[in-house]
């Protein structure tokens, strides 16, 4: 069962399955994640993590997963440069980062990269079947929200 400070800790993680659904048909729709679906998850995040870390007065989960965030803004704005992510896949990276952080400082690699492999995978399937070309842009919000749901219900029963 988890902690009074762990349940707080999963507030974030609660937001962005509520907006999982709306973001994934955007994305799937528009090739797009917009702001303000994605952005609340850093403030709501902050927030519940700093409550949990004040209740456990362990502040260590809490700068790992700010660290990780901006590690992953980072690369992230590193791939935009290079047209290879778009802001809303940075953004939406770097508050899974933020969110997964908490719980584990490899949770966040393991899950962003999770969703690039299921992302590469749904691309060789789509290529197979002749239904995008080689160079097409694909929307990876599904992905990085599919794998951290996956992510984190696999910490949390592990």
């Amino acid at each position: 069962m988890p902690s009074l400070s762990q349940c707080i800790a999963l507030i974030p993680a609660l937001y962005l399955l509520a907006v999982a659904t709306p973001l994934t048909f955007i994305d799937l729709r528009e090739h797009r994640l917009p702001n303000r679906l994605v952005l609340p998850v850093f403030p709501i995040a902050l927030l519940a993590q700093i409550v949990a870390a004040t209740i456990e007065s362990d502040w260590v989960p809490l700068a790992s997963a700010v660290g990780l965030a901006l590690a992953t803004f980072l690369v992230g704005l590193l791939a935009n440069y290079f047209d290879w992510l778009g802001m809303g896949d940075v953004k939406l990276a770097s508050g899974i980062a933020l969110v997964l952080g908490f719980f584990a400082p490899l949770l966040p690699v393991v899950s962003i990269g999770l969703a690039f492999v299921l992302a590469f995978l749904a691309i060789c399937f789509q290529l197979v079947r002749g239904s995008v070309k080689i160079g097409s842009s694909i929307p990876l919000g599904p992905y990085l929200l599919l794998s951290c749901v996956g992510s984190l219900v696999w910490q949390l029963i592990s």
